[in-house]
């Protein structure tokens, strides 16, 4: 299993630094085209735009998997084991909870806007959308994978 997962984790790193690279070329490109060749590219704003929401929710993985998501470390170290295990249950049940409703929502929103197309360069809003769900689900598995290890470097059982 952990071979998958170390699989998954390179293949995203992968596609976020492609996404990260190929937004800082447009919008380079963008700023050549437009100051010294004197004529904007129409469509590369939108194009940076949607690599952007893909960026930011693809990313959001990545922040969730190392922990560095938003929290409350110092109170939740300065609890004993057993409120620890309470509180840190509470809260990562509350997100993933969150995370769930979010993919399921985003779902529902990216299907409904299949129909309807950017206005420079006609792509299917719908999958720019999709970046709402698939970027919730990665993290909501990520919220489970940090749960567990956390408890397991805590030195607390799953049980516990």
């Amino acid at each position: 299993m952990s071979n998958i997962v170390r699989l998954v984790n390179k293949a995203l790193n992968a596609f976020i630094v492609t996404v990260f690279i190929s937004l800082v070329l447009l919008v380079f490109m963008q700023v050549f085209f437009r100051y010294i060749v004197g004529n904007s590219l129409t469509w590369a704003e939108e194009v940076a735009r949607f690599l952007f929401i893909w960026l930011i929710y693809i990313g959001g993985i990545i922040t969730v998997r190392k922990g560095m998501n938003i929290t409350f470390d110092v109170f939740l170290e300065s609890l004993p084991d057993k409120l620890w295990v309470v509180v840190f249950t509470v809260v990562n049940l509350l997100s993933a909870g969150f995370l769930a409703l979010v993919a399921v929502l985003g779902f529902d929103l990216a299907l409904v806007n299949m129909t309807q197309y950017s206005s420079s360069i006609m792509f299917p809003m719908g999958i720019v959308y999709l970046a709402i769900p698939v970027g919730a689900a990665g993290m909501l598995i990520s919220q489970v994978q940090w749960y567990l290890a956390m408890k397991e470097k805590r030195g607390i059982g799953i049980n516990a």
